[in-house]
């Protein structure tokens, strides 16, 4: 019998260092939410909190910073805190994007479904996806 596929060969690849200890000290917003998630990456929660708070203090309207605090929250078993920064995401999508693009469609529906599962146990986004459809 003949063989259909060839075996592929992996490659490694070597990817960036994410050792908050290199990234240096950060100097604005972007670079406080990036070392945060470094941080989180290696499930130093409380450090990620630390920078992603720091980032959201230069930074009001930062998505992301919010996002990822709201991650780091979840992980770290505080709900009301990881509720109040993801309704923060969607409050800031709600108010500064009313023409929602589908990145912000998309960090709505992540936070949304993040609340949704603190607080009832399911992702529960059902009526979210098929009022986009309909």
């Amino acid at each position: 019998m003949r063989k259909i596929f060839k075996r592929k060969e992996i490659y490694k690849v070597k990817s960036l260092s994410i050792d908050p200890a290199t990234m240096g000290e950060p100097h604005s917003a972007d670079e406080y939410q990036r070392r945060g998630m470094a941080f989180y990456a290696r499930k130093q929660f409380n450090k990620a909190a630390s920078d992603l708070t720091n980032a959201i203090s230069l930074d009001k309207n930062h998505l992301d910073a919010y996002y990822c605090l709201g991650m780091v929250m979840k992980a770290l078993g505080r709900k009301d805190e990881a509720s109040a920064a993801f309704n923060q995401v969607i409050n800031l999508i709600s108010a500064n994007h009313a023409n929602h693009t589908s990145k912000f469609d998309m960090l709505r529906r992540l936070a949304l479904g993040h609340i949704n599962e603190m607080n009832q146990g399911d992702w529960n986004l059902e009526k979210e996806i098929w009022k986009r459809i309909a």
